[in-house]
């Protein structure tokens, strides 16, 4: 059993593909369960989730804000409240349409974000699991 305090949580720059020098627009916290993370995600308006697929069932919920979301091609507008499921290795990208709020809930575990809180940099939205 354990205890995730918001205060006690590191907030990580996932806003990878920004040009240099320039605002972040993304930033998140994991949380990692034997067979699940969870992100706890904050967009700035605008913000670009790129194009990619991987192999993590996802439940996105959001919070605060609106998103446009597009899944093997259906685009979708979520506002506060919603819940989309987007399959595993469905490819998809989204972009922030206003500053946003959202927790995202991974099954299996994220590896590529627990590496990033070790350090690593490149995760699935550099290059690992591109989309095709």
């Amino acid at each position: 059993m354990s205890l995730y305090l918001n205060k006690d949580m590191i907030s990580y720059d996932m806003d990878l593909n920004r040009p240099e020098g320039t605002e972040s627009k993304i930033q998140a916290k994991f949380v990692h369960g034997t067979d699940f993370t969870i992100a706890f995600w904050q967009f700035k308006t605008g913000a670009q989730i790129p194009e990619h697929q991987h192999e993590h069932e996802t439940a996105t919920t959001i919070l605060k804000g609106s998103l446009r979301l597009n899944v093997d091609g259906r685009t979708v507008y979520l506002h506060a409240g919603d819940t989309f499921i987007i399959p595993s290795w469905a490819v998809h990208h989204a972009e922030a349409l206003e500053t946003s709020e959202v927790i995202d809930v991974y099954t299996p575990v994220r590896e590529d974000y627990v590496a990033r809180q070790n350090g690593v940099i490149e995760t699935y939205l550099t290059r690992s699991q591109t989309a095709k």
